[in-house]
């Protein structure tokens, strides 16, 4: 006879299931995780795994979701703090890059891509929908005048602070941080228009 799991139980095992989806996404890139991986970090079996998702990329991609929207959240809520344009900035950076529960560092634009690509077609459009509104607003929270900060060299940025923040090798350990600070206060410094 098949077990019966109470609703709360199985609200417990799929915010489980999420954590240790997180932690694995750190460890091993979003690539690299599989199912097996996830039921073994959360103790069920992995046939349990298809009671809460339909698939892998189904909770690699509500992984990714949740930690966007909170990532997000924090960086509109300094909207209403009465800090300059390159304070922002550099909160906000911080928020995205450097904050302990980030997990953009190990999940490039093209890993991104083709979990999307792996799940429903609706889902893709709704995602390239929400990525246009996503800029728009982080344009309107940090007043960016694109005839001053050009957002391709303000991509191209964005993609160097990436690098180096993803770049855990021990060697380099020492620099990392100084460069961090150098590139999230050039960063902040160009979309507050300071670089001239």
């Amino acid at each position: 006879m098949p077990k019966i799991v109470s609703e709360n139980e199985k609200q417990r095992i799929k915010g489980l299931m999420f954590e240790k989806g997180v932690d694995l996404i750190r460890q091993k890139g979003i690539k690299k995780v599989t199912v097996e991986d996830i039921t073994k970090a959360a103790g069920i079996g992995k046939g349990s795994f298809y009671l809460y998702y339909d698939s892998k990329e189904e909770l690699l991609y509500d992984i990714v979701k949740r930690c966007e929207t909170n990532m997000f959240n924090r960086i509109e809520a300094l909207k209403g703090e009465n800090i300059d344009k390159r304070e922002k900035a550099i909160k906000a950076a911080k928020e995205i890059y450097l904050a302990p529960d980030s997990i953009i560092l190990y999940v490039s634009p093209t890993d991104l891509e083709n979990l999307l690509h792996r799940l429903p077609s609706e889902i893709y459009e709704k995602e390239n929908e929400k990525a246009k509104d996503y800029f728009k607003r982080t344009s309107e929270i940090f007043e960016i005048d694109e005839t001053v900060c050009d957002v391709n060299v303000l991509s191209q940025l964005m993609d160097a602070l990436s690098f180096v923040a993803s770049n855990s090798n021990s060697f380099y350990s020492e620099g990392r941080q100084k460069a961090l600070d150098i590139l999230v206060t050039a960063i902040a410094e160009y979309i507050a228009g300071e670089d001239s």
